[in-house]
């Protein structure tokens, strides 16, 4: 599948599900900008603000191997609207989109 520089995507590895914005892909490895690690707790799935439990927060780009990707694709509309809400100032409306 090909994403145009910008698209929120979905990238989903043995290590963990990231979602952040599209912006290169080459031969090997495959990155994207503003990721989120995706976690699981009591309220429900929420956005780490770091890649890993002992990365640096809010990390501008994340570059994986493609050996470690297990698949990517497009993120949903919910999972957009939360991953743009957490990572600008911007609270968009909801539009009866139920998670």
């Amino acid at each position: 599948m090909s994403y145009k520089k910008d698209d929120v995507v979905s990238v989903i590895t043995n290590a963990g599900e990231y979602v952040g914005k599209f912006k290169s892909e080459g031969g090997d490895t495959f990155t994207i900008t503003k990721p989120r690690m995706l976690i699981s707790g009591e309220g429900g799935v929420g956005f780490a603000r770091g890649i890993c439990v002992t990365g640096k927060e809010d990390a501008p780009e994340l570059t994986f191997q493609k050996t470690g990707i297990v698949f990517t694709t497009e993120t949903s509309d919910v999972v957009g609207k939360a991953y743009l809400e957490s990572t600008t100032s911007i609270v968009l409306p909801d539009q009866g989109i139920q998670a």
